[in-house]
């Protein structure tokens, strides 16, 4: 079963995040905020929607739903590599452009790890969330 709730790594958000690395390496700083905004953006909502809803427990049907491999690589926290990642975006001693914005990159990626994955987990999609913000923020 697919949820608009869930962020499955089909081959479409695959080949986006291929796309994105393509775009920061060009280095069309417009052109690769409209990719992030577009392609990425539900991540960022998603969040929110997280936030909002499942710390009340008021909204839960969509994992509720899931098969038990979705459910548990939901609940995968971060690996002490993402965390990095996420620390790497907003180190102050890393304010350079291509640190900043290749940071998105990088924790989507996961080094290849994300091959091996099914769904973005609920802590991987609050950490790609602040990325996503960062990124753009920078980009501006």
């Amino acid at each position: 079963m697919m949820s608009d709730k869930i962020v499955y790594y089909d081959d479409e958000f695959l080949n986006k995040i291929d796309m994105l690395r393509e775009l920061i390496d060009e280095g069309d700083h417009n052109r690769l905020r409209r990719f992030i905004i577009d392609g990425f953006g539900r991540i960022f909502v998603l969040f929110q929607y997280y936030a909002r809803h499942f710390a009340e427990r008021d909204d839960a049907r969509d994992f509720e739903n899931a098969d038990e491999e979705t459910k548990r690589e939901l609940m995968r926290p971060l690996s002490y590599r993402q965390y990095r990642m996420v620390e790497r975006a907003f180190s102050p001693y890393r304010e350079d452009d291509d640190n900043v914005i290749g940071s998105i990159w990088d924790f989507l990626d996961d080094e290849g790890r994300i091959k091996q994955k099914k769904v973005m987990s609920v802590a991987e999609v609050d950490a790609c969330s602040l990325i996503y913000e960062r990124v753009l923020c920078r980009l501006s």
